[in-house]
């Protein structure tokens, strides 16, 4: 027993160390820099829209855009509109229209927006997929699934957003002291899709460290000690 807790005491003055990191085995992307430009809205899946043909209103239509991004015209068919801005898909169906009609203006008029939903992971409460009541910004976020628990680290939160090209951009802000200092923060609101995940904070990791390698590990339980030495 005293090799035992000789053992224990030697192991206690080396957690202090700091914990090595692992070298992954596979090589891993940088990310694009993040850019926080204010982009028109583009209509995604499930979006509602309704296009007026000012010269042939028979033409005219409420449309919703379907799973793989297309809207059906009539007499023309399908029409992809997914991630096309009000102007792009007003310039893509004047084309199409202008083999048919003299004067093929048209307009686009957004009706409903499909679903607004954010992801919310890491260490926070209640970890899952949420619905965004508006524009919401990143600490709103986390407070939509119960708050960072007692192992987040607020001060290192990644954000990951997938732009209109298919590029991920992902970038760590500061929730805590962003509040107060703006530049650690200052992202803009969250957009549909968005992820945020909240990290372990460096006392949580090695208290992991602790309970993964040393106690699960050693041959005495771990409380025993505790009660030899307050003994």
């Amino acid at each position: 027993m005293a090799a035992g807790l000789a053992g224990l005491l030697a192991l206690g003055g080396c957690m202090g160390d700091p914990i090595p990191a692992q070298t992954p085995d596979f090589p891993i992307a940088a990310y694009p820099d993040w850019r926080t430009e204010d982009e028109l809205y583009r209509f995604y899946p499930g979006d509602k829209l309704r296009v007026d043909v000012r010269t042939a209103p028979e033409l005219s239509a409420e449309l919703t855009i379907a799973p793989d991004g297309r809207v059906s015209l009539p007499t023309i068919g399908p029409v992809m509109a997914s991630g096309k801005t009000g102007r792009e898909l007003q310039a893509g169906i004047e084309e199409i229209f202008a083999n048919e009609l003299r004067d093929p203006s048209v307009v686009i008029t957004p009706l409903e927006f499909g679903s607004q939903k954010v992801f919310v992971g890491g260490e926070v409460k209640q970890p899952g997929v949420f619905e965004m009541p508006g524009e919401i910004d990143v600490l709103q976020a986390i407070l939509l699934a119960g708050g960072w628990t007692e192992q987040g680290s607020p001060t290192q939160v990644i954000i990951m957003r997938r732009k209109p090209g298919g590029e991920m951009m992902t970038r760590v802000v500061d929730v805590r002291n962003g509040l107060a200092r703006h530049a650690l923060y200052d992202i803009g609101p969250l957009k549909r899709f968005d992820v945020v995940y909240v990290t372990r904070s460096a006392i949580a990791d090695q208290n992991q460290f602790v309970s993964q390698y040393i106690r699960q590990a050693l041959p005495i339980d771990f409380s025993l000690f505790y009660d030899v030495a307050r003994f």
